[in-house]
């Protein structure tokens, strides 16, 4: 029988943000979503051993208490200590808690690490799992070792999302960034939300209550808007709502503001505007140009907008060594190109049928892998 006076339990986060023992605050509720896991295999476990019982033993769950005892480095390692003597009170007498403990802790290692099929889960290991790892990001993983065989399974993010998706179709994930504020919608009550423009998701709804609509987002429209939310996709990573608000605020941003201001500059002219050359800009590359804006406003302070001849805009700006164009046709198709300031590479144009995600991709690519 296994050691019962204190078990052990280690979750190793790897990742820059975990460095140094680091635990950020967001991943927190991973701890206790990893004890309702635990719990929940526990009670399979309870179940298996005792056939003729029909009910789970009044205090079951609350013999489950753990403590975080230290986070170790590495990147970090949070800790957790269940003692057998702290459960006697809830459960006197029940001496098999200790291994049904490790075997349900060895169930939640095949759950992550099994290769073929997903288990079936059903709606308490649904919830818990959909909390846990849920403030995990991209190149982010929880790392756990089966005792039994010394095999390392981990959890990211697309591993989480094909757990749950396989049984409910949907999964929750923690986003947060920046977007702008397109709309308010003030109903009163439970009904209010904002409107945001985000950079991968597009427009969403944001639930605020209706004095924090009229306090803090009236009157800023098309504002920056800072956010940390727990979000619902599908198996596509579709967008489908939002869960909770952890945090929602306007953030100023003026480098935004005169470039809508100066879109609008180019919107007013009209045809001849170059000395008797240049067409009038069509709607469909202003609201592009916007669009553009909208989607990158971190970079708003160093593009440079032009009208182009024939009726498009032409968005310049440099970056990180390189001299980059963003030309807008008047269908609100899109050509990206650039050179090496100082140097001899360039960027063969590049054309896109309007600002899709390979356009999004290309553009990320290009400048935001340098930052």
């Amino acid at each position: 029988m296994a050691d019962e006076s204190a078990k052990i339990f280690s979750l190793t986060y790897q990742g820059l943000r975990f460095n140094g023992a680091h635990l950020p605050v967001e991943v927190l509720s991973d701890l206790s979503a990893f004890r309702d896991l635990l719990v929940a295999y526990a009670k399979d476990e309870w179940r298996n051993r005792n056939p003729e019982r029909k009910r789970i033993p009044r205090g079951f769950e609350n013999s489950f208490s753990f403590d975080l005892v230290r986070i170790l480095e590495g990147s970090a390692i949070p800790q957790l200590e269940w003692n057998r003597t702290s459960t006697q009170a809830e459960l006197p007498g029940l001496d098999e808690i200790g291994d049904i403990l490790e075997t349900a802790y060895s169930n939640v290692v095949s759950l992550i690490g099994e290769t073929v099929g997903v288990t079936v889960l059903n709606a308490e290991k649904l919830r818990a799992l959909n909390r846990f790892g849920a403030g995990l990001r991209d190149n982010e993983k929880i790392e756990m070792t089966d005792k039994r065989t010394s095999n390392v399974v981990h959890l990211d993010t697309d591993r989480r999302r094909e757990l749950i998706t396989a049984v409910r179709g949907n999964y929750r994930t923690r986003f947060e960034g920046i977007g702008l504020l397109t709309g308010t919608n003030v109903m009163g009550g439970p009904g209010s939300f904002v409107k945001v423009f985000t950079d991968r998701y597009a427009v969403i709804e944001i639930p605020v209550e209706h004095d924090e609509i009229v306090s803090d987002f009236d009157g800023n429209l098309y504002a920056e808007v800072q956010f940390q939310l727990l979000v619902e996709l599908d198996s596509r990573d579709r967008f489908r709502s939002v869960v909770e608000v952890f945090d929602i605020g306007v953030v100023d941003n003026d480098d935004f503001k005169k470039c809508r201001t100066r879109i609008d500059e180019i919107g007013t002219l009209k045809d001849g505007w170059n000395d008797g050359q240049g067409n009038q800009i069509t709607q469909a590359a202003l609201d592009a140009a916007q669009r553009f804006c909208i989607k990158h406003p971190t970079y708003c302070g160093l593009f440079r907008l032009y009208p182009t001849e024939v009726g498009g805009v032409l968005i310049d700006f440099e970056y990180h060594g390189w001299d980059f164009s963003v030309e807008i046709s008047t269908t609100g198709g899109v050509e990206m190109y650039g050179i090496e300031i100082d140097g001899r590479q360039e960027m063969k144009p590049t054309v896109f049928p309007d600002l899709n995600s390979d356009f999004d991709a290309e553009f990320n690519r290009r400048v935001k892998s340098d930052e």
